[in-house]
């Protein structure tokens, strides 16, 4: 269950590979240079995983309280990224018809486009709470610029050649790739949450309806890091230097993600408070290890309400600890606080954060409400 979204992301980077083995008579991704590519994805990711330390866009509940698990989950997770964006583009740019424009010249394009990408991402950091959009293109004019400059394959140079099909495909990537993280996302039990400003209402699956539109931005700033990968010679040379370095930022970027954008951890059914002895006697003789493999039809009502709780928006165990403290031990009574009082209990300066749950203790309350309400309606 807490493994889902790593097994279906890499199940579909199997399934896509297979298809373009069997057309093309090779592995595109299975062979020798897997490793670097999931380690260079890694280290792309981690990017955009320390810039949110400062954006605060998004934060992660039900990570496994071991580090290892943590660690080896952040590498083949953030690992899947550029593999699934390359495998989709490659597939869909097979069965693309060409699609030609008349070429143009993009001036200067290489002297600019580094400037602008370097301008996007002061912004984005500076002003996280109205730029924050522009921390998915700065990447992609800086080293797409620099791919220009130095005559690597580029998405510029495609335009001035009058072809659409590298981009189309790259961006088609992004956007099915992107559908399918938020599907698996909002179905799996370790997950993300998004907190961007302004848009924290109106979400298709866990992502804000816009936030769609940036998944091709996204796809073609890993198409242009990729290309610049496989194509400088000095990286080619030091490919083993390349994954070390890649390898010890990734280790950094996990414990800052541990620290600044992790906000929960599973709990194991021992380490649960409000249980009684005979229920965890009873729970393990079934095997039950963890919080969300608990039947809540096995619990006394009110080890049912601190459960909820528990489990509400993956609040966990500390937090629950922290709010129960305060006399908050069901959804009902976290409903009824304000929003800066449960920041001030929880440490959580982040108020978007907190109406995560704020709100979603008033949803659980209203979706129970409606639940009593229909018997009543029957009988009458």
């Amino acid at each position: 269950m807490y493994q889902f979204f790593l097994m279906a992301w890499w199940s579909y980077i199997i399934f896509i590979d297979a298809v373009l083995c069997l057309k093309a008579g090779r592995s595109t991704v299975f062979n020798r240079r897997l490793p670097w590519l999931v380690t260079i994805s890694c280290g792309n990711w981690c990017l955009f995983e320390l810039e949110n330390v400062r954006l605060q866009n998004w934060f992660y509940i039900n990570v496994p309280s071991s580090e290892a698990l943590r660690f080896s989950g952040y590498f083949l997770a953030f690992g899947t990224v550029i593999p699934a964006i390359h495998l989709t583009a490659e597939l869909i740019g097979s069965i693309l018809p060409p699609l030609a424009i008349r070429p143009f010249r993009l001036r200067r394009y290489g002297t600019y486009a580094i400037p602008l990408g370097i301008l996007c991402f002061l912004f984005s950091v500076a002003f996280p709470i109205y730029c924050f959009s522009l921390a998915w293109v700065f990447l992609a004019f800086i080293i797409d610029g620099y791919n220009y400059r130095k005559g690597y394959a580029s998405l510029a140079g495609e335009l001035e050649r009058g072809s659409l099909n590298r981009i189309a495909a790259v961006a088609g990537a992004g956007m099915v790739c992107g559908i399918f993280w938020e599907f698996w996302n909002y179905w799996a039990v370790t997950k993300w949450i998004y907190t961007v400003p302004f848009f924290e209402r109106f979400k298709l699956f866990e992502m804000p309806a816009l936030g769609f539109l940036g998944f091709p931005l996204f796809a073609l700033e890993t198409a242009a890091f990729l290309t610049l990968m496989g194509s400088s010679p000095f990286l080619a040379r030091r490919r083993w230097l390349v994954c070390a370095f890649t390898l010890a930022f990734c280790l950094a970027a996990f414990v800052l993600i541990d620290r600044y954008t992790v906000f929960s951890h599973t709990a194991s059914v021992a380490e649960l408070p409000f249980l009684s002895d005979k229920t965890k006697a009873a729970l393990e003789k079934r095997g039950i290890e963890t919080s969300y493999a608990i039947d809540p039809a096995l619990l006394g009502k009110g080890e049912r309400e601190s459960l909820a709780l528990l489990q509400l928006e993956g609040l966990g165990l500390e937090h629950f600890t922290l709010i129960e403290a305060h006399g908050v031990n069901t959804v009902d009574r976290l409903s009824q606080i304000d929003q800066r009082e449960l920041a001030s209990i929880l440490k959580e300066p982040n108020l978007r954060r907190i109406r995560v749950y704020t709100r979603a203790a008033r949803e659980y309350r209203d979706a129970q409400g409606k639940l009593i309400a229909l018997p009543i309606a029957r009988d009458h």
